[in-house]
């Protein structure tokens, strides 16, 4: 099924994940849509916030693609980026890959993805799996929580070719609030890190019992509706969130005046339910010329907002107060984007 196809599909997933999330515990997303994978974007295919298709530096406790999130420390420097053009046995998606610049004789440099309400694996034996290609055995797949700490890892070879590393844990019966899967050169602590050291991820799964099976495949539409869960954006889905963007595209509409000097639209929905009340960055549009303020259309002509605030958030909407010069219960058109963060 094509990319464009999925997003043709889009619509009625989010309403059907919609009505999934509104009467099942925070966290089971996976479990209450059939799905044996709680690892969110475990093939890369969504990256909201830009495509890295060329490699970007990285920083610590940084999400570059959707629900990954990066662990870099003492001295090391590495890029990021999404590769597309390098997959095993002709897999159908994307990797993650990291190559360092500067090591450290003792280091942390690894992706994380955290999962929510990890309580609910307590005293179950879950198993981890993933696709890596590195250059060196210090490469590998760990598991982290805050009752077992760090699992002892699996690791590469350090041949530079594709591997499929599996993890298998049973999870201390005394529920854990933090619970991650660890990717990358160390994976239970500092170790050393080379320059030039690198590693590629992809296919990543955490399932119930002790064996690894065959990676789910999810479409485009259904993989963007999970994370959405944890990050949205009124960009288009190819448009990196920027200040004073000439993109219409979910960043404008209808005003209403309820004072001289402040106007608001009508809530504004998320796509799917969200996590928890986001934090949200506001960015202007063409028209404005600082960085933050939405504008609204006055008199023929684009005005500026002396000032755009959030006024009320929830995690399923939001609407925002746009401060001006109005004639009291008139409407106006008012242009501005946003990105809404609610990561764990």
């Amino acid at each position: 099924m094509t990319k464009a196809r999925d997003l043709a599909d889009y619509t009625g997933l989010q309403a059907d994940l919609a009505g999934l999330q509104t009467n099942i515990t925070a966290g089971d997303t996976a479990a209450r849509a059939g799905r044996k994978n709680w690892i969110i974007n475990g093939s890369v295919i969504v990256s909201q916030r830009a495509s890295y298709a060329t490699a970007v530096s990285m920083t610590t406790q940084a999400y570059y693609q959707d629900r990954w999130t990066t662990v870099i420390n003492n001295g090391v420097a590495a890029t990021i980026q999404t590769k597309s053009t390098d997959q095993p046995n002709g897999q159908v998606g994307n990797c993650i890959r990291v190559i360092t610049s500067a090591g450290s004789s003792a280091a942390e440099c690894g992706v994380d993805q955290r999962v929510e309400n990890p309580q609910q694996f307590a005293g179950k034996t879950v198993t981890f799996s993933v696709w890596m290609k590195s250059n060196t055995n210090k490469a590998g797949i760990s598991h982290y929580n805050n009752q077992d700490s760090f699992v002892a890892p699996t690791n590469h070879t350090g041949g530079g070719a594709w591997e499929k590393l599996t993890l298998t844990h049973t999870v201390n019966a005394t529920g854990p609030t933090d619970f991650r899967l660890r990717l990358g050169l160390s994976q239970s602590g500092n170790t050393v890190v080379g320059v030039g050291d690198y590693f590629e991820v992809t296919e990543a799964q955490m399932e119930y019992g002790s064996v690894a099976t065959d990676f789910e495949h999810r479409s485009f539409g259904e993989e963007l509706a999970l994370c959405q869960r944890y990050f949205c954006k009124s960009f288009q889905y190819a448009t990196a969130p920027v200040n004073g963007s000439n993109e219409d595209y979910g960043g404008w509409g209808g005003l209403t005046a309820y004072s001289t000097s402040t106007a608001r639209p009508s809530p504004i929905q998320w796509p799917v339910r969200m996590r928890t009340a986001p934090t949200i960055v506001l960015y202007s549009g063409a028209s404005v010329s600082s960085a933050g303020k939405w504008s609204y259309y006055k008199n023929s002509s684009w005005a500026d907002s002396s000032q755009t605030g959030v006024s009320a958030t929830t995690s399923i909407h939001w609407y925002p107060s746009v401060t001006g010069s109005y004639t009291a219960h008139y409407s106006y058109l008012g242009r501005g984007h946003y990105t809404a963060d609610a990561e764990l």
